[in-house]
């Protein structure tokens, strides 16, 4: 039984990414979160969300004498301390040295609106709530208000004095569209034993340590919020039990508006799950951190302790948003193994369902100790030491652009199962570069049943005999879908009936369909000198019957290989650099016989 492939090989190829592109946009002056990296990838088109510039925010300054007005509720001044006694809503305005404190019933809910008010104190929390239902800050439309902590930097426990500039040991929620100032020179800014909830305000809060903290739970669904920290942490919960109520705590929950984290060490760092979505089309979701060497404060940064972009101790789920991360340390971390107060211990998932990242990493882009799982979205890893890594990752849509200094992907033993890589949708783009690297490595099992992957080994002509495009301590298998392969595979993968195989190997170019096909081994035929010894950088299409696949090389390659389940016989398939079809090469083609 003899079959026939026909290829037709002019010069080389790449997926296009024109889904990624968006028309959501910010507003104020941009500027670049992302350090500029030479070894990057290209041709990928990330929407351009514009965000203000912090540095734009200063400081209110008030010079009005200080009032504090309600209608119905109580309160006492004793030396510039007001205490406020009673539920109610109270109107603060004007510049005031000293403290308000809210030491109301268990069931009081108390209302702080912040009308132009500069408030700065040098021995306690300038806003402190120590008993309440809950306390709500409202921050006026059109005001400019300062929250100022005026003590020295912290060194020792003190219980008996606030956290942060403002501290609360009960919910604490800041609303409004004014801005609001805070200025958490003593260790935190906005800091709470409960629940910590921002809709619609304009914050900045700088912070010697923690710029938002809420042990129970932060929540952000609109508004913007810029977390500033010189010497910790930007987002941060502590606590992971289960409340009366019924509620997990240790969540932080980006639902809307824009947050902006300029932090040293871990940006967002929950003690159960990282949640990025967006609940309302009012309200986009924008997202952009820089820790470490990216800080702003990069001098305090001991290059020890932890510096990730987003850091969970159980889960992290993406859903949606405009995410941009540079981080010295993995970019998306999530936990296994860790002792959490409900009883459990850390999952260690991280699910990306969708929304658009741009990764800039000084380690992983995005880890996980137990299962990644990619469902959609568009993901840019523009520089990492390896682009994804888990102990089972599992891809099943979107499209995802990776460059590694080490690996691209990387399953590898964390959690004593076997690692494991499952593709089965969506697009993977990866390179690499040179030495002991691989675009794919399993410490486990590969598998591919549907998708789209482009996978390179470390560049250059002859590349290099470490650096491959698939290497797989077990089994490898491919049953659908499209890879294509430059600069070889350590590891040949198994492929079914219905997948076929065509490659250039040192001038020649050889095809194999599935299985273990009737009349012995699969014998490359050669052919003329028109077969490219090696493939340019430029961009490529691939096409023929059931494939049309661009994509874009950054670098040079040696040799070119595909495995496809769209590939049929007796058909003609090209592969040609769109930018230079005409001059380098003609198109050649070559029946192989099997």
């Amino acid at each position: 039984m003899n079959k026939k492939l026909l290829m037709t090989l002019p010069i080389i190829a790449l997926l296009s990414f024109a889904s990624c592109q968006n028309n959501n946009k910010g507003s104020g002056s941009s500027f670049s979160l992302v350090p500029q990296i030479s070894d990057n990838t290209s041709g990928t088109n990330i929407p351009s969300i514009s965000v203000p510039d912090p540095a734009s925010i200063n400081s209110p300054y008030i010079v009005d004498e200080f009032v504090l007005v309600t209608s119905d509720g109580a309160f006492t001044n004793e030396n510039n301390i007001y205490n406020i006694t009673k539920a109610g809503t109270y109107t603060a305005s004007g510049a005031l040295v000293g403290q308000i404190v809210i030491n109301a019933s268990e069931d009081d809910k108390v209302i702080l609106i912040l009308n132009n008010a500069y408030i700065s104190y040098d021995k306690d929390s300038p806003i402190k709530a120590i008993n309440a239902d809950e306390l709500t800050i409202n921050v006026k439309n059109g005001s400019e208000n300062l929250v100022k902590d005026l003590r020295k930097n912290k060194t020792v426990e003190d219980a008996t004095v606030g956290e942060g500039a403002i501290t609360a040991k009960v919910d604490l929620k800041i609303k409004g569209t004014g801005l609001l100032v805070i200025e958490g020179n003593y260790n935190n800014g906005l800091h709470t034993s409960d629940d910590l909830k921002v809709q619609e305000a304009t914050i900045k809060s700088t912070a010697y340590n923690n710029a938002l903290k809420g042990n129970d739970s932060v929540t952000i669904t609109s508004g913007t919020v810029y977390a500033i920290s010189q010497n910790g942490q930007g987002i941060k919960t502590k606590n992971s039990d289960v409340s009366s109520k019924g509620n997990q705590r240790g969540n932080i929950d980006i639902n809307g508006g824009t947050v902006y984290i300029d932090s040293v060490y871990d940006a967002l760092d929950a003690s159960y799950n990282v949640n990025i979505d967006q609940k309302s089309n009012t309200y986009p979701t924008v997202v952009n951190i820089k820790t470490g060497n990216n800080s702003t404060y990069k001098a305090n940064y001991d290059k020890v302790s932890s510096a990730k972009a987003i850091k969970a101790d159980n889960i992290i789920n993406i859903n949606n948003g405009y995410i941009t991360l540079a981080a010295s340390d993995d970019a998306v971390h999530a936990n296994y193994g860790a002792s959490l107060d409900n009883g459990a211990t850390g999952i260690g998932n991280v699910n990306i369902n969708n929304g658009t990242l741009l990764i800039a990493s000084g380690d992983d882009a995005i880890h996980a100790d137990n299962t990644l799982s990619i469902v959609g979205g568009n993901i840019v890893v523009a520089g990492s030491n390896e682009g994804l890594e888990a102990n089972h990752i599992n891809i099943s849509g979107g499209d995802t652009h990776i460059y590694g200094k080490d690996d691209g992907i990387n399953a590898s033993k964390k959690i004593n199962e076997t690692p494991t890589i499952e593709v089965s949708g969506g697009y993977l783009d990866i390179s690499v570069a040179n030495g002991d690297t691989d675009a794919i490595d399993s410490n486990g099992s590969f598998t591919q049943t549907g998708g789209v992957i482009v996978s390179r080994g470390g560049p250059g002509v002859k590349g290099s005999r470490m650096s491959t495009a698939l290497d797989c301590d077990g089994a490898a298998t491919i049953s659908g879908g499209t890879f294509i392969a430059f600069n070889g595979l350590e590891k040949q993968p198994t492929i079914t009936s219905n997948v076929y195989k065509a490659a250039t190997l040192s001038n020649s170019v050889s095809d194999q369909p599935g299985g273990n096909p009737p009349g012995g081994d699969h014998k490359p035929k050669h052919l003329d000198d028109n077969v490219p010894s090696s493939f340019e950088a430029g961009n490529y299409k691939l096409s023929g019957k059931g494939i049309d696949i661009s994509f874009v090389n950054n670098y040079q390659y040696g040799s070119f290989t595909i495995y496809s389940s769209l590939l049929s016989l007796n058909e003609t398939y090209t592969l040609f650099r769109e930018d230079n079809a005409l001059l380098s090469w003609e198109q050649f083609s070559a029946n192989v016989t099997i």
